[in-house]
């Protein structure tokens, strides 16, 4: 209800019913419900603070070397330069 509320799209798995995501669960370490996955990020139970943090940003590849990068959303073009490879770009964000 959380998510509907703050308008944010997500996709709910029933790990008693998807054998896949209980799959995903157990290999990323989660051990209790609800968990989230925000970009790379695992939130368990109901943290809105750090929901709300992460939601603030997107996680998106370099385009030279594929290093994950953490950028701020709504901040209109940005130069982002990739800390791994120093390679500069222009980003929608």
């Amino acid at each position: 209800m959380y998510l509907q509320n703050k308008g944010y799209s997500f996709e709910e798995k029933d790990v008693n019913k998807d054998m896949d995501a209980r799959n995903d669960m157990i290999n990323r370490g989660i051990q209790g419900v609800p968990a989230f996955i925000i970009g790379d990020e695992v939130v368990v139970g109901l943290d809105t603070a750090k929901i709300e943090n992460l939601m603030r940003h997107k996680i998106v590849n370099c385009p030279s070397c594929n290093a994950k990068l953490r950028l701020p959303r709504g901040k209109g073009t940005i130069k982002v330069t990739c800390p791994k490879c120093k390679y500069g770009f222009n980003l929608e964000t």
